[in-house]
Protein backbone atom coordinates (compact mmCIF):
# COMPACT_ATOMS: atom_id res chain seq x y z
CA UNK A 1 0.00 0.00 0.00
CA UNK A 2 2.84 2.82 0.96
CA UNK A 3 4.65 1.35 -2.49
CA UNK A 4 1.57 2.66 -4.11
CA UNK A 5 0.83 5.78 -2.35
CA UNK A 6 5.15 6.39 -3.09
CA UNK A 7 4.23 5.97 -6.97
CA UNK A 8 1.11 8.59 -6.78
CA UNK A 9 3.19 10.53 -4.98
CA UNK A 10 6.34 10.66 -8.10
CA UNK A 11 3.18 10.70 -10.67
CA UNK A 12 2.35 13.78 -9.11
CA UNK A 13 5.24 15.59 -9.13
CA UNK A 14 5.99 14.24 -12.72
CA UNK A 15 2.65 15.51 -13.76
CA UNK A 16 3.09 18.83 -11.87
CA UNK A 17 7.12 19.77 -13.44
CA UNK A 18 5.10 18.79 -16.77
CA UNK A 19 2.51 21.83 -16.13
CA UNK A 20 4.54 23.97 -14.45
CA UNK A 21 6.87 24.07 -17.55
CA UNK A 22 3.84 24.33 -19.57
CA UNK A 23 2.41 27.44 -17.80
CA UNK A 24 5.87 29.32 -17.92
CA UNK A 25 6.06 28.53 -21.63
CA UNK A 26 2.39 29.88 -22.46
CA UNK A 27 2.78 32.95 -20.12
CA UNK A 28 6.62 33.91 -21.62
CA UNK A 29 4.91 33.29 -25.15
CA UNK A 30 1.55 35.65 -24.21
CA UNK A 31 4.19 38.05 -22.81
CA UNK A 32 6.31 38.26 -25.81
CA UNK A 33 3.64 38.59 -27.82
CA UNK A 34 2.24 41.98 -25.51
CA UNK A 35 6.15 43.22 -26.19
CA UNK A 36 6.59 43.18 -29.58
CA UNK A 37 8.96 45.67 -29.67
CA UNK A 38 11.27 43.59 -27.46
CA UNK A 39 12.70 40.12 -28.57
CA UNK A 40 13.63 38.67 -25.15
CA UNK A 41 15.43 34.99 -26.11
CA UNK A 42 17.50 37.26 -29.04
CA UNK A 43 18.69 39.49 -26.61
CA UNK A 44 19.37 37.12 -23.91
CA UNK A 45 21.01 35.17 -26.65
CA UNK A 46 23.67 38.35 -27.49
CA UNK A 47 24.24 38.38 -23.48
CA UNK A 48 21.99 41.06 -22.39
CA UNK A 49 21.72 40.93 -18.71
CA UNK A 50 19.05 43.66 -18.55
CA UNK A 51 16.79 41.30 -19.98
CA UNK A 52 18.03 38.28 -18.60
CA UNK A 53 17.01 39.93 -15.25
CA UNK A 54 13.59 40.88 -16.37
CA UNK A 55 12.95 37.44 -17.49
CA UNK A 56 14.00 36.07 -14.69
CA UNK A 57 11.69 38.30 -12.68
CA UNK A 58 8.84 37.29 -15.24
CA UNK A 59 9.54 33.92 -14.29
CA UNK A 60 9.08 33.78 -10.70
CA UNK A 61 6.30 35.96 -10.63
CA UNK A 62 4.38 33.19 -12.90
CA UNK A 63 5.32 30.55 -11.00
CA UNK A 64 4.79 32.50 -7.70
CA UNK A 65 1.22 33.26 -8.79
CA UNK A 66 0.50 29.65 -10.63
CA UNK A 67 1.75 27.51 -7.52
CA UNK A 68 -1.57 27.56 -5.68
CA UNK A 69 -2.96 26.42 -8.94
CA UNK A 70 -0.78 23.80 -9.55
CA UNK A 71 -0.75 22.50 -6.38
CA UNK A 72 -4.19 21.47 -6.39
CA UNK A 73 -3.68 19.90 -9.83
CA UNK A 74 -2.76 16.44 -8.74
CA UNK A 75 -4.31 16.59 -5.12
CA UNK A 76 -6.34 13.31 -6.28
CA UNK A 77 -5.77 11.42 -9.57
CA UNK A 78 -9.75 10.91 -10.09
CA UNK A 79 -10.63 12.71 -13.58
CA UNK A 80 -12.92 15.37 -12.26
CA UNK A 81 -9.78 16.45 -9.94
CA UNK A 82 -7.23 16.55 -12.29
CA UNK A 83 -10.14 18.70 -14.83
CA UNK A 84 -10.96 21.11 -11.84
CA UNK A 85 -7.24 21.11 -11.02
CA UNK A 86 -6.34 22.42 -14.46
CA UNK A 87 -9.36 24.91 -14.47
CA UNK A 88 -7.83 26.61 -10.96
CA UNK A 89 -4.28 26.37 -12.98
CA UNK A 90 -5.73 28.25 -16.50
CA UNK A 91 -6.95 31.11 -14.12
CA UNK A 92 -3.86 31.48 -12.04
CA UNK A 93 -2.13 31.85 -15.44
CA UNK A 94 -4.62 34.05 -16.92
CA UNK A 95 -4.31 36.12 -13.98
CA UNK A 96 -0.28 35.64 -13.71
CA UNK A 97 -0.26 37.33 -17.16
CA UNK A 98 -2.77 40.51 -16.36
CA UNK A 99 -1.12 41.07 -13.55
CA UNK A 100 2.24 41.10 -15.13
CA UNK A 101 0.99 43.42 -18.43
CA UNK A 102 -0.90 45.87 -15.23
CA UNK A 103 2.40 46.43 -13.47
CA UNK A 104 4.55 46.46 -16.81
CA UNK A 105 2.11 49.04 -18.29
CA UNK A 106 1.60 51.17 -14.73
CA UNK A 107 5.86 51.38 -14.99
CA UNK A 108 5.51 52.77 -17.86
CA UNK A 109 2.47 55.19 -17.46
CA UNK A 110 4.77 56.47 -14.07
CA UNK A 111 7.94 57.08 -16.33
CA UNK A 112 6.67 58.73 -18.84
CA UNK A 113 9.34 60.20 -21.81
CA UNK A 114 11.50 57.08 -20.57
CA UNK A 115 11.55 54.30 -22.72
CA UNK A 116 12.08 50.65 -20.45
CA UNK A 117 11.57 49.03 -23.15
CA UNK A 118 14.46 50.80 -25.40
CA UNK A 119 16.64 50.58 -21.97
CA UNK A 120 16.38 47.11 -21.80
CA UNK A 121 17.86 46.75 -25.64
CA UNK A 122 20.88 49.14 -24.68
CA UNK A 123 21.64 46.78 -21.51
CA UNK A 124 20.88 48.59 -18.37
CA UNK A 125 20.69 46.73 -15.69
CA UNK A 126 18.69 48.69 -13.63
CA UNK A 127 16.09 48.81 -15.57
CA UNK A 128 15.84 45.15 -15.74
CA UNK A 129 16.13 45.18 -12.15
CA UNK A 130 13.53 47.52 -11.34
CA UNK A 131 11.32 45.79 -13.93
CA UNK A 132 11.68 41.82 -12.47
CA UNK A 133 11.68 43.75 -9.15
CA UNK A 134 7.62 45.07 -10.01
CA UNK A 135 6.81 41.53 -11.41
CA UNK A 136 7.95 40.11 -8.08
CA UNK A 137 6.00 42.30 -6.00
CA UNK A 138 2.60 41.84 -7.96
CA UNK A 139 3.23 38.58 -7.49
CA UNK A 140 3.72 37.80 -4.07
CA UNK A 141 0.21 40.29 -3.87
CA UNK A 142 -1.55 38.05 -6.94
CA UNK A 143 -0.39 34.54 -5.46
CA UNK A 144 -2.66 35.20 -2.14
CA UNK A 145 -5.41 36.56 -3.74
CA UNK A 146 -5.05 33.65 -6.51
CA UNK A 147 -5.22 31.30 -3.63
CA UNK A 148 -8.37 32.67 -2.25
CA UNK A 149 -10.17 32.36 -5.27
CA UNK A 150 -9.19 29.08 -5.97
CA UNK A 151 -10.12 27.62 -2.35
CA UNK A 152 -13.21 28.68 -3.85
CA UNK A 153 -13.59 26.82 -6.36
Amino acid sequence: MELIQAGLAVIRVILSIVFAVAALYIAISVLGRLTKQLDEWEEIARGNNAVAVYMAGIFISVATIVAPGAIGLFASLDVISIIMGFVQLVIALALAVAAQYVGLSFLGRLTKGFNEWDELKKGNVAVGIVMASIVIALAAVVSQGVGSILAFL
